[in-house]
């Protein structure tokens, strides 16, 4: 393996070591030569055509990386002395962690082996995963959203578990189908992760804002390193987690928690709708996201094989996600606000009307 760069590799190489010492000191360097290191390496590749949107080739291991790092500097904070409490999900609760941890290492299976499991096969391991985890810790149900039919039913032992099941499930999903554009899926998770660390208050949502943060980075400059199925799977579990808990705790709103999610959340309904309607598998990939749209028209603008990738991940981040995190952080509206409601209904209507537009334009320029 050569490990020698071109002048451009090398440029963006200290470009981006600068902005991670900068932005995250010690910790964002050394992230930033483990993900280097990673790229370098020559299995766990990724097709650049595989998402219809990347023109270069890329590691699929970004996930793995992104959680290696956080147990790395937990477990220096832990032998440095730090005091960790049991500040919610994945500060020290144990199931939290089993959760998150075995749906991690059913990505990276795939991530190293891609199509060794069936979808299906995926989908019933997850399911498994997080049904012994409501079934050891029910207390993580959502079940005290403020709205009482809603919270009738989901104290309902069987069906609040089914259903907490089947939404985390699908949730996952909904991240692994969004991880298709530079930045999307981790501007996404940089962003809730800061959103976590201020209202949790847990240590991991800090390690993990800064090591999302370093990845970002890398992601959006390079694109050169994916998130995979292990950081999709891994990522979506510590987020619907987080979720649940900081629901029930009273953190946030579950009308501030759709705007933070919206956009998987309304690709993967509006995705699985789109291939039922035209009689096609639904849990079969395809191109037609927003994010390739999106993409197609950044694209007829930009000389550079990431820059328009780069743009659409951060653009889509930066209207879900990112309106929640202005809104909190500028004191806007609180996290418990029900007027977040209105929010989400203005993403929806944004999000069909620009997606009918694109698409349209999309078919015409095929024709």
């Amino acid at each position: 393996m050569k490990l020698i760069l071109s002048d451009r590799e090398l440029g963006k190489l200290f470009i981006m070591m600068m902005l991670a010492a900068f932005l995250f000191g010690v910790a964002g360097l050394v992230g930033m030569l483990v993900m280097q290191w990673v790229t370098r390496q020559r299995y766990a590749k990724e097709d650049h055509e595989k998402h219809g949107i990347s023109q270069v080739n890329a590691s699929r291991l970004g996930g793995a990386v992104i959680i290696g790092l956080c147990l790395c500097f937990l477990m220096f904070k832990f032998v440095s002395g730090h005091d960790f409490d049991n500040a919610g999900p994945l500060g020290i609760q144990l199931w939290a962690w089993m959760a998150f941890l075995s749906s991690s290492l059913l990505g990276l299976v795939e991530d190293i082996d891609n199509d060794l499991l069936s979808p299906q096969l995926r989908l019933m391991m997850l399911g498994l995963f997080f049904g012994l985890t409501l079934i050891i810790w029910p207390e993580v149900i959502p079940n005290k959203t403020g709205y009482e039919i809603i919270d009738m039913i989901m104290s309902q032992p069987i069906l609040g578990w089914t259903i907490a099941v089947v939404f985390s499930v699908g949730f996952i999903n909904a991240i692994n189908m969004a991880d298709g554009a530079n930045g999307l899926v981790p501007g996404i998770v940089f962003i809730a992760a800061l959103i976590y660390s201020s209202v949790i208050g847990a240590l991991v949502w800090e390690i993990l804002s800064i090591v999302t943060g370093v990845f970002l980075l890398f992601n959006v400059i390079s694109g050169r390193l994916f998130l995979g199925d292990a950081g999709a799977y891994g990522l979506g579990a510590a987020l619907v987690l987080a979720g649940f808990h900081s629901v029930n705790a009273g953190y946030i709103g579950i009308e501030f928690a759709a705007v933070m999610m919206c956009y998987p959340c309304l690709e993967v309904i509006i995705s699985m709708a789109r291939r039922k309607i035209a009689g096609r598998s639904m849990f079969k990939p395809d191109n037609y996201h927003l994010h390739n749209y999106i993409h197609e028209r950044l694209k007829v603008n930009s000389r550079s094989r990431v820059a328009a990738n780069s743009l659409t991940g951060l653009l889509i981040a930066g209207s879900s996600t990112g309106l929640a995190f202005i809104g909190l952080h500028w004191n806007l509206l609180s996290a418990t606000d029900k007027n977040w409601g209105w929010v989400f209904c203005g993403q929806v209507a944004i999000y069909l009307l620009v997606y009918l537009k694109l698409s349209r334009v999309q078919k015409t320029t095929a024709i």
